[in-house]
C-alpha cells in the first residue's frame, strides 16, 4: 500500500512538472512572439514579411501550449491582421487585407470568450470592424466595451474617439 502511495505522489510530481515545462516553453514563445511585434510599433516602417513569419511561427507555438490564452489569441490576431495588410499591399489585392481581417475578428472574438472584461481586445474588435467598413450592432458594442472597461487608458480612449 505504501509502496502504491508512494509511486502515485511520484506520478503526480511528474505530471507537474510536465505542465510546469509546457507553460515555461508557452511563456517563451509567447514573449519572442510580442518582441518581434514590439518592433514594428516602435518603427516608423511597417513590418516585413519574414518578420511577420517569424511572429507567426513563435504565437503558432505559444497557442500549441497554451490554445486557451486570450492573450496569445489577441496577439494571434493582431499579427494576422498585420500579414494580411502587407500582402494586400505587396499583391495589390485588396480583398487579401478584408479577408484576413475577417479571420482576425474571430480570434479576437475567441480571446474575448475567455477574457470578456478586456478592454483592448474590444478595441481591436471595433478598429478592425472599421477597417472592414462594418459599422454595425458589434461595432458599437465593441467601442463601448472597450471604454467601459479601459476608460482610464488615454490611448485607448483617444483610438476609440478617432473610429
Amino acid at each position: 500500500m505504501r509502496r502504491a502511495a508512494l509511486a502515485f505522489a511520484v506520478l503526480l510530481l511528474l505530471m507537474g512538472m510536465v505542465q510546469a515545462v509546457r507553460i515555461g516553453l508557452g511563456n517563451l514563445a509567447y514573449v519572442k512572439a510580442e518582441h518581434e511585434v514590439s518592433a514594428w510599433h516602435g518603427d516608423a516602417s511597417q513590418p516585413t514579411l519574414v518578420s511577420i513569419q517569424r511572429a507567426e511561427s513563435a504565437i503558432r507555438s505559444a497557442l500549441r501550449f497554451a490554445p486557451d490564452n486570450p492573450d496569445a489569441l489577441t496577439l494571434a490576431a493582431q499579427i494576422h491582421g498585420w500579414k494580411g495588410f502587407i500582402l494586400a499591399r505587396q499583391q495589390g489585392n485588396p480583398a487579401l487585407a478584408a479577408s484576413h481581417y475577417a479571420e482576425t475578428l474571430d480570434l479576437l472574438r475567441q480571446a474575448l470568450r475567455l477574457r470578456p472584461a478586456q478592454a483592448q481586445t474590444w478595441a481591436l474588435i471595433a478598429e478592425y470592424k472599421t477597417l472592414l467598413g462594418e459599422r454595425d450592432k458589434e461595432w458599437h458594442l465593441a467601442k463601448e466595451k472597450a471604454l467601459e472597461f479601459g476608460g482610464a487608458d488615454i490611448k485607448l480612449v483617444l483610438r476609440m474617439t478617432n473610429l
